[in-house]
């Protein structure tokens, strides 16, 4: 039976051993199997038993008492504030088992992706040295678990004095990982340029591919910039560290405000995944982007992956995106005022809803629909069932008709081009109908058809003529339909009808908006419908247009080529004059109907208490108790937040009333509040010397300005999710995908971009190589091999290896007439080759033929 090749080597091995002591052992299998094994069992013998010594010498030796370990705590671990994080655990007779960490043992969760975390410390760490607990206390995981440790307390108001983090060096003590990372000018100034251009790539949503062609531009420009971290790695590391940064600047605004909302929206990407995206609202009223004015800011705070969108799985997709930048759920809670989303029953159910699991921890919750989502599905329900499911067939029907055609779409171009008729609108082809804008998609496919309607009844006539067009006679049931004054004169009414909704709908998607500028509007809205139920019919704007481009003669009336016999024109005028009162009322009631409770909040009465601009009015009216019912209603259902937040218990209701009649009084007697903004009016109110005195309703006043309206802007951030994470770009993971987002949605415009504290940060985190060379490549080089031959004679001897090894030496190269490779050799299973020459089989070496692991032949079975 053959040997293995590792046979020989092991032989080899364990006899040379035995020639080093003087004995020459024969090569044997069996031999060779048994001094292995001998060999093997006494080594691992003689470790065992010095482990064992060893472990119970240590056992012996290092013993720790507990009341050395409360000095250690007392003096040398002072500094690192030892007394809150180091407990530990005895054996019974006063001395140490165990030291563990209680700071990294409570925030394991979030620490343990850190590059060095470890868990010694955390099961309990047996080395008892002061110096392992000194080492410890200066990780980076641990004060990392330290700070949000401090960061709890801090939110709770227990935090004292004694408990700040000694270990953060001081801003101007330098240290040696500052000596190895710092960046001359030189190098800094290439850095900074290699992050304004990877600012660029994600700002404008492009690959990351696209950083290193950028790259090869600039230098082809004359640039310098370096020939480090130039790859697309490095483009993801360093949009990483961009939105890393505006995420510090969020978290520090988060941490000054006094409340916040949330506001969720759900949707899948192109990878179908499902996704939950996380904004939150606050309130600032010393901004530095205005210095005139108060500031409700709307922020991209994370974008979740979620497994299941239910309500739990929605609710931790706002914990875990509150906990991304160290906001842990307790200190969340004791701020959290306001939720905002769309109507669907997994976010406002009343037993297991999103709201519902929110109010466990925060019963003063105020639940926001959307208004601009209310206000979409009060038009709609309002023109269900009318004439207007007729006109909204025609728009969807015309837009299919020349969407999936470009042969249609190419003669409608042609005729448009021929006729003579003045057009306001720009696009000939018909615009869709649906989208997520109900509304504002409606308007726009009304208005193209008004300004085109014909130029697309003559093509109807046209194809509906022609005996080649395969759909002909369906062309024919359409232009019966559609070619009539009546459904002309619906399109003109219903663009009249529908404008102010679509006003009042965009100015609820702009963002932010709080409850004044949502009042405000809704008010002006209300207003546009009732001066349209006064006019005539006539004097409607459309309408108007309409028939001021009629062309009359005694029989017909025409409107762009097209016409209508007089009677009927003058018959479907009368007809669609009579609906237009009813058509504006039902808008009018399903509006009042739908927004009356789309916040758990009166929000009228919040604008009442925040508009400035009216409260001289209300003043002279009412007297300066004109909102004292209002606050004290808002006071009690809001108290638990509020005290958490510093207000005074004392006199709880009647002092903050005296506060506000007194603010009231100030701003209606000094600042003229009638004539200025009503944010300009709070900004001086804010920074005012008496704001001290009115710190209660100051804290009122920031509570209602964080109360959420409105979530639009959640949706078109949907819109930048598929362009950014398109179908080629499906490996996107969630946290780069959130940090493209981010900077997409947050970052500054690109001409206001300072990359300078960016690059800062990043040079911070660890130590970097701004001087490494690029890497050599080396050519591989060609192995000499050599051929050896051993005889059969020596091959069958009892020689030892040495013996073996001189005869490998001395045995000359094969003449050149022989085989060079060992592959054409053919070789038997008794180890000769097919020659019949009796010569075994070559053993083939490299260079380094001393080496077992270079050896690449066979060897004879004997052997």
């Amino acid at each position: 039976m053959s040997k293995k090749i590792t046979d020989f080597f092991s032989n080899k091995s364990n006899d040379s051993e035995g020639n080093s002591r003087g004995t020459s052992t024969p090569i044997t299998s069996e031999t060779s199997a048994a001094t292995t094994s001998e060999a093997s069992a006494a080594t691992t013998s003689e470790r065992s038993s010095d482990l064992a010594n060893l472990s119970q010498r240590k056992k012996t030796d290092r013993t720790l008492k507990s009341s050395t370990l409360k000095k250690w705590i007392s003096e040398d671990l002072a500094p690192s504030n030892a007394f809150v994080w180091l407990n530990h655990e005895e054996n019974g007779h006063g001395q140490v088992k165990l030291m563990k960490c209680m700071v990294c043992t409570t925030f394991e969760e979030r620490i343990k992706h850190n590059r060095y975390f470890s868990n010694a410390w955390i099961q309990g760490s047996c080395n008892l040295r002061l110096s392992n607990a000194q080492d410890h206390a200066a990780t980076k995981c641990h004060r990392h678990a330290y700070d949000l440790y401090i960061k709890n307390l801090t939110s709770k108001g227990e935090l004292s004095s004694n408990m700040e983090n000694p270990l953060r060096p001081h801003p101007s003590q330098r240290t040696l990982e500052d000596g190895f990372s710092k960046l001359n000018e030189t190098q800094l100034e290439q850095t900074i340029k290699k992050f304004d251009i990877v600012y660029f790539v994600a700002k404008n949503e492009l690959p990351f591919t696209v950083f290193e062609d950028l790259i090869t531009l600039e230098k082809r420009h004359g640039v310098d910039l370096g020939d480090v971290y130039n790859n697309r790695k490095q483009c993801g590391e360093f949009i990483d560290v961009n939105a890393q940064f505006i995420a510090h600047q969020l978290n520090e605004d988060l941490t000054k405000a006094k409340f916040y909302s949330v506001l969720t929206d759900g949707s899948t990407d192109n990878s179908v995944t499902e996704k939950e995206v996380v904004y939150v609202l606050y309130f600032d009223p010393h901004s530095k982007s205005n210095p005139e004015e108060v500031e409700v800011k709307l922020s991209f705070l994370c974008l979740k992956d979620v497994k299941k969108a239910d309500a739990e799985g929605i609710t931790s997709a706002i914990e875990q995106s509150f906990e991304s930048l160290g906001i842990l759920p307790n200190e969340l809670y004791s701020k959290l005022v306001g939720f905002g989303a769309d109507g669907a029953s997994v976010n406002s159910g009343n037993k297991n809803g999103v709201k519902a699991l929110l109010e466990k921890n925060a019963p003063w919750l105020v639940y926001t629909w959307c208004v601009a989502h209310k206000l979409e599905l009060a038009v709609k329900d309002a023109l269900n069932g009318t004439v207007f499911d007729d006109v909204g067939d025609m728009l969807t029907k015309l837009y299919s008709l020349y969407h999936k055609s470009p042969k249609k779409m190419h003669e409608l171009k042609e005729l448009h081009d021929l006729l003579n008729y003045e057009f306001e609108e720009g696009s000939v082809k018909p615009k869709r109908a649906s989208g997520t804008r109900w509304i504002a998609f409606k308007l726009s496919a009304l208005r193209i058809v008004l300004d085109k309607y014909g130029v697309y009844m003559q093509h109807l006539e046209h194809l509906s003529s022609d005996k080649e067009v395969t759909d002909r006679q369906k062309l024919k049931g359409y232009l019966r339909k559609w070619k009539s004054s009546r459904m002309l004169l619906y399109v003109a009414l219903f663009i009249d009808v529908l404008n102010p909704a679509a006003i009042l709908s965009k100015a609820f998607q702009d963002d932010p908006i709080d409850s004044v500028g949502a009042i405000h509007n809704l008010k002006r809205s209300k207003q546009s419908l009732d001066q349209l139920m006064s006019k005539s019919f006539e004097d409607l704007p459309s309408v108007k247009h309409v028939l001021n481009k009629l062309v009359v003669t005694d029989t017909t009336c025409t409107y762009q080529g097209i016409e209508f016999p007089v009677h009927s024109f003058n018959k479907a005028a009368a007809d669609v004059k009579a609906s237009k009162n009813t058509v504006i009322e039902s808008i009018h009631s399903t509006v009042d109907a739908r927004l009356e409770g789309a916040s758990s909040i009166e929000l009228e009465s919040v604008a009442k208490i925040l508009n400035t601009e009216h409260w001289k009015l209300l003043a002279e009216v009412d007297g300066v108790e004109f909102a004292d019912n209002m606050i004290t209603g808002i006071l009690e259902k809001f108290r638990p937040i509020l005290l958490k937040q510093g207000l005074c218990p004392s006199n709880y209701n009647q002092a903050i009333l005296e506060e506000w009649h007194d603010m009231l009084s100030h701003t209606v007697n000094f600042l003229q509040s009638e004539k200025a903004n009503y944010k300009k009016t709070w900004r001086l109110l804010f920074n005012c010397s008496y704001s001290s005195k009115w710190k209660n309703i100051l804290l009122l006043v920031k509570l209602l300005f964080s109360v959420p309206i409105c979530n639009a802007k959640l949706e078109r951030l949907f819109s930048k999710l598929k362009r950014t994470k398109s179908d080629a770009r499906c490996s996107l993971g969630e946290e780069r995908l959130t940090n493209v987002l981010r900077i997409e949605e947050e970052g500054p415009p690109l001409g206001s971009f300072d990359a300078s504290p960016v690059v800062q940060m990043w040079q911070s985190q660890k130590v970097r190589r701004p001087n490494q060379k690029r890497r050599k490549k080396y050519r591989a080089r060609k192995k000499k091999v050599k051929y050896y031959h051993v005889s059969e004679k020596d091959a069958n001897s009892d020689d030892s290896v040495d013996d073996i090894n001189d005869v490998i030496d001395t045995t000359p190269a094969p003449p050149a007439s022989e085989s060079n490779n060992v592959e054409d050799m053919e070789v038997s299973n008794d180890g000769t080759d097919s020659s019949g020459s009796g010569r075994t089989a070559a053993l083939l070496f490299s260079d380094t033929d001393s080496e077992a692991s270079d050896f690449v032949g066979f060897l004879p079975e004997d052997l």
